[in-house]
């Protein structure tokens, strides 16, 4: 898929840190994501992988070691990552699941639990991100 920015530059280890930013600066996100609790395991196989821990209504970068056994794993190739946060998205990749569903480039995998537990959460996290991509 050809994404309306160029994303390679954008979607990296370090931009995880933009969007944590973004997060703490979210109303929506302070109040849907005030008592979630959960972890995010971010991957661009060969590229980058980040851990990520959404807790108390702010996302933090974390070390990999401290992924607790029920986390939610997101993977994705650089294309991948370009189709989750494209803000103009193609039929069927409309969303985190539709993608998981419909797109070859996108995985989600990890605890079920945790996914369902916190989708809305998690829905908010990749509008934030799609916000981020228009801005670079």
């Amino acid at each position: 898929m050809t994404s309306t920015t160029n994303t390679s530059l954008v979607i990296s280890d370090f931009w995880f840190t933009h969007l944590a930013n973004a997060v703490q600066a979210d109303r929506e996100t302070q109040i849907i994501g005030k008592y979630s609790d959960f972890w995010i395991d971010a991957v661009s196989p060969g590229n980058w992988r980040v851990a990520l821990n959404f807790s108390e209504a702010t996302l933090v970068p974390a070390p990999w070691k401290d992924l607790p056994r029920d986390h939610i794993v997101l993977s994705a190739t650089q294309a991948g990552w370009a189709q989750v946060f494209d803000p103009q998205p193609k039929p069927q990749h409309h969303d985190l699941l539709a993608l998981a569903k419909n797109s070859p480039d996108v995985t989600v995998g990890g605890s079920d639990v945790e996914l369902v537990r916190n989708l809305r959460v998690l829905a908010r996290l990749v509008d934030l991100g799609k916000a981020l991509h228009v801005q670079h």
